[in-house]
């Protein structure tokens, strides 16, 4: 039974067309929740604070051997320097948009996927989630997994931008604050300690740790906040920096070293209080599935009976909300997408053959060969 391509083409382009911004995915919400409801056994919206919420469809559920299929629903805002129409321009096979890559072409795909299960009876039971808050603090996927309305499920492929690999695993993830005291003084004395400047050197000495620490990963500034005094230097400041760490290491301990080498900035003038950045939500987890894994190696299978090759098998390098199925869900996820660009950035785009591939993919993951 093969996929629909025309539907998804226009599934795809309803959703590019539909602004979903993070928190504001309401829109999103009843257009996947009014065409879920004309092919699912049961369809239900989930409330779930600061955003729009869930959608969670079920098909052909089963006491076990279901297979959860999650996607989110939210975009970041819109990124300056577009020069292609943000909700959905075609231009041959690809269609550049806002979100088209991260992730609503795997989401449209999913959404075939379900269609076409939904017209037999001998198909694995399937749940496909429409997450809210991906891109903020994975609000959706939390509340999915505390909530108790999953059956039992024990694999999911999770919507990502992966250029058809498929991601085994994926990184783990902490956020820190660093407050910085200097000492306030006039802008044209060099009495006081400019707590900018200390700032600076936190920063150019925390992005070099994973050239040295052996870990690897990435550290990223993410903002450096500070009073904007005239003639002053500033006493406060407050530095945002990411670490992003690989499968393989324990939190508990990249987390000390972490706060420990920021403390240990060559030439520090100020004092500095290090802490983790306040979320409603747990910080992500690193997890890894073996590459021999028994559901790695069927949707390699799947992929060399469908599309008539293996996909390349590698780690995401950043988190998803896999961490969290895997993590707090005890669910096996393979994060899989379409090929595509610029996601996160200006003139994002899908290339519309793959995003067939990947319909073809899951279909064959559900219905028997």
């Amino acid at each position: 039974m093969d996929i629909n391509e025309e539907r998804v083409k226009n599934l795809l382009i309803d959703l590019v067309g539909i602004k979903s911004f993070r928190g504001r995915e309401g829109e999103a919400i009843y257009y996947i929740t009014d065409l879920l409801a004309r092919y699912a056994d049961k369809v239900t919206h989930q409330p779930v604070k600061d955003c729009a919420g869930n959608v969670v469809a079920f098909l052909n559920v089963k006491s076990e051997g279901n297979l959860l299929l999650l996607a989110h629903t939210d975009t970041f805002e819109m990124y300056s320097n577009w020069t292609r129409n943000p909700w959905g321009e075609l231009d041959g096979d690809k269609l550049y948009g806002l979100g088209t890559f991260d992730d609503k072409g795997m989401l449209a795909a999913m959404l075939e996927a379900f269609i076409v299960s939904s017209q037999t009876k001998d198909s694995r039971g399937l749940i496909l989630a429409a997450v809210c808050d991906e891109e903020g603090f994975s609000r959706g996927t939390y509340e999915l997994l505390r909530s108790g309305i999953l059956p039992k499920v024990n694999e999911a492929i999770v919507a990502g931008p992966t250029n058809m690999k498929i991601m085994r695993g994926a990184y783990g993830r902490f956020v820190f604050d660093v407050d910085i005291k200097g000492l306030a003084a006039p802008g044209t004395e060099e009495t006081g300690v400019n707590a900018v400047i200390e700032a600076a050197k936190i920063i150019l000495w925390a992005v070099d740790l994973p050239r040295v620490d052996g870990i690897g990963g990435s550290v990223a500034p993410l903002s450096i906040k500070s009073p904007e005094l005239i003639l002053a230097h500033p006493d406060r400041c407050v530095v945002r920096i990411d670490r992003h760490y690989p499968p393989g290491n324990d939190p508990g301990v990249i987390r000390k070293k972490f706060m420990s080498h920021l403390r240990k900035t060559p030439e520090l003038k100020a004092k500095i209080n290090v802490s983790l950045m306040k979320r409603p939500t747990p910080f992500m987890e690193p997890y890894e599935i073996p590459e021999d894994d028994v559901f790695v190696d069927k949707v390699q299978k799947t992929s060399e009976r469908v599309l008539g090759r293996k996909l390349e098998v590698d780690l995401y390098r950043t988190v998803s909300d896999a961490n969290y199925l895997y993590k707090l869900g005890g669910i096996k996820p393979i994060i899989l997408g379409p090929i595509g660009g610029n996601h996160h950035s200006a003139d994002e785009y899908v290339i519309l053959s793959s995003v067939y591939d990947v319909a073809r993919l899951l279909v064959g993951l559900l219905l028997p060969s």
